[in-house]
């Protein structure tokens, strides 16, 4: 499978993980567009580790970042802006962390001992299940 297919593929696996259970998508009409956002991507850090910053309207809306000493995935939402933050790592199964659902400033974390020095795939969204969301680059990250 090629890299865009892939990064599609996790994309509407993340769309639809942070969007279950939530206001079904039949008669939304076309306000699925996400909210406008743009994404800081940090270096990968040598541990394995990284951040990636999420900006609406030029302020810093939250961060999610991959603490790789721990296997940590932790989303932080620090804006009242009724949009959530949703990060995401390609372990089997997958981590996420979410803040949707709870009032700014809130923090999420998932945590579980992975395999060390593998590689796996991040990255970050915003939005809710009235706008759908807006993701990041899909970046790699270790363990």
């Amino acid at each position: 499978m090629n890299a865009s297919i892939r990064k599609r593929a996790l994309t509407v696996f993340a769309t639809a993980a942070v969007l279950a259970g939530g206001t079904s998508m039949l008669g939304a009409g076309s306000a699925y567009a996400g909210p406008s956002a743009t994404f800081s991507i940090g270096s990968l850090q040598g541990d394995g580790s990284r951040t990636i910053t999420v900006k609406t309207g030029g302020s810093t809306a939250g961060t999610v970042k991959w603490t790789a000493n721990g296997d940590k995935l932790t989303a932080s939402d620090v804006k009242a802006d009724g949009h959530g933050i949703s990060g995401y790592v390609t372990a089997n199964p997958y981590l996420i962390a979410n803040t949707a659902g709870h009032n700014s400033p809130y923090t999420d974390t998932a945590q579980r001992n992975l395999p060390e020095d593998k590689v796996y795939t991040f990255w970050a969204c915003i939005g809710n299940n009235n706008v759908g969301l807006t993701c990041s680059d899909v970046v790699k990250v270790t363990s």
